[in-house]
């Protein structure tokens, strides 16, 4: 089962307390709260990026902005540590959350600032926030949250979480925990032990581009993949950003020596992780592992985050919520209008962008949108919203689908007839244009009706028509429906001015 990370906002909720927290000496310290069934964490040094030249001279952290990156971390968290159980087949089952807090608060304070209901689970206080995830103090400054909301789940973590590092914790993300220090306040580590299968890395790799003639490196790759131990990927944190990332293996990484850049480039691409400034970083062998890395901007830190990263951390409301007057209504409806504006302004701008690389994003943009605080929102507001973000989804489901149909036409340049599947459309909530037109309110979609059609290909100039005419249809229905989102959004902020006769 695919998750994501919404609505967490009780782990950094009212921190504003009484006692000052006992703070953790590194962040690998709050593994103590971690599953041993992990396999994949992400380590931040909140206090070490704060501390940090450029976030200094830019005032990270000072805005009011719904979190989204480095620069935009709660002011309530010191350090924070994300761990899950990720499948490269499935994704994520189920992910937990542990964050440090510059002040504790008390069980009465979660429930306050959620809204949630109080509950005991595996022997402990859990709160069931409105968003479904179980949140609950696990010690002295220490919070954490579940997700989904599966009862037998948390209450087993919950059980779990004694203040002792699990004996069953893989100790590839314990070692690569304990290297988050100095200028390294971020660190991704995804533990890879037994979870390639060399048949199938073989199988996926002759259809790369990189190794597309070279039959002869394949197999020694594909044994060298179904060695992996791990992956992390670093970014350092100074006057500017620099990222790495190193795979390790258990053998030598020589058969990767002449081709590491390019298929790391490629499997990033097809990932929807690739950001552009990556096409200038430098790869290297080193005994059995390879290091790729060089400058990032913040917004390719933020692409790479943004699963993580996202507007449930966000809520550092250090003031209790007061009643929904209609004053609050307006404070924050506007700025959920604002969030969500700006988050279409991030999306819009992206240049030149990958099918795969728009599908990532418009399903991030969307959970985005599904993050945001709505306690007091307008309902009306929260209706667009939603909206929003089912089409971005819509976006993505096209975006996909072109791009399948580009690998598809690209891996049948040699034959004489290529099949591609049929669509049928139709329309749910959202605005746009359906793939093949369709003006109006809602969204219309196209996926496969389980037929396929027969183009016939006589030689490399049709697959290429056929591949430009896929890239103008996709290019043509995201204008169309950017048009109908930004018609919303205008009819939308009118209303909105007139009701609460403040500016949106």
């Amino acid at each position: 089962m695919r998750v994501t990370l919404c609505g967490l906002a009780a782990v950094v909720m009212l921190a504003a307390s009484t006692a000052h927290a006992q703070a953790a000496e590194k962040v690998s310290d709050l593994l103590v709260w971690v599953p041993g069934q992990s396999n994949l964490a992400l380590f931040v040094d909140v206090d070490a990026i704060r501390k940090s030249d450029i976030a200094k001279k830019q005032k990270w952290g000072t805005g009011k902005d719904p979190t989204s990156g480095l620069d935009s971390l709660p002011p309530g968290i010191t350090r924070l540590v994300i761990a899950a159980q990720f499948d490269p087949g499935s994704g994520v089952s189920w992910e937990v959350l542990v964050a440090e807090l510059r002040k504790p608060i008390t069980d009465a304070d979660l429930l306050k600032g959620t809204g949630g209901t109080l509950d005991n689970v595996g022997g402990k206080n859990a709160i069931l926030t409105k968003k479904k995830q179980f949140v609950a103090n696990l010690g002295p400054g220490v919070v954490g949250a579940y997700q989904p909301a599966n009862r037998q789940g948390a209450g087993r973590w919950l059980r779990g979480a004694d203040g002792k590092v699990s004996p069953q914790l893989s100790s590839y993300l314990k070692q690569a925990g304990a290297t988050v220090v100095g200028n390294t306040p971020v660190l991704l580590a995804l533990d890879t032990t037994d979870m390639f299968d060399p048949a199938l890395v073989k199988a996926a790799l002759a259809k790369t581009s990189t190794l597309k003639g070279k039959d002869a490196v394949i197999g020694p790759i594909a044994d060298l993949f179904g060695q992996m131990h791990g992956l992390t990927l670093s970014i350092h944190v100074t006057d500017k950003l620099t990222g790495d990332i190193q795979l390790d293996f258990g053998a030598a990484a020589d058969p990767l020596k002449d081709v590491a850049k390019p298929l790391l480039l490629e499997l990033l691409d097809r990932l929807g992780m690739h950001c552009e400034e990556m096409n200038k970083w430098t790869a290297a062998i080193r005994g059995k592992s390879i290091t790729f890395g060089g400058p990032l901007t913040q917004d390719g830190a933020r692409d790479i985050l943004s699963p993580f990263l996202r507007p449930f951390l966000g809520e550092v409301d250090q003031t209790e919520p007061g009643p929904a007057t209609e004053q609050t209504k307006a404070q924050v409806s506007l700025k959920y209008y604002q969030a969500v504006h700006k988050k279409m302004s991030e999306v819009r701008k992206t240049s030149n962008p990958t099918f795969a690389k728009l599908a990532s994003m418009f399903n991030a943009a969307a959970r985005h949108i599904d993050d945001l605080p709505i306690l007091n929102v307008d309902d009306e507001l929260l209706d667009w919203g939603q909206s929003i973000a089912t089409t971005f989804r819509s976006m993505a489901i096209v975006a996909q689908t072109a791009g399948g149909m580009m690998t598809l036409a690209d891996a049948n340049k040699a034959m004489v007839q290529v099949s591609s599947p049929n669509y049928y459309t139709g329309s749910v909530g959202g605005y746009g244009n359906g793939y093949y037109g369709g003006y109006g309110w809602g969204y219309n979609y196209a996926v496969p009706s389980g037929t396929t059609s027969t183009t016939t290909i006589s030689n490399y100039g049709q697959v290429s028509n056929l591949q430009f005419m896929t890239k103008e249809k996709e290019a043509d229905y995201r204008r169309n429906t950017w048009k109908a989102m930004d018609t919303a959004t205008a009819d939308v902020r009118r209303k909105m001015v007139k009701k609460y006769n403040i500016e949106f």
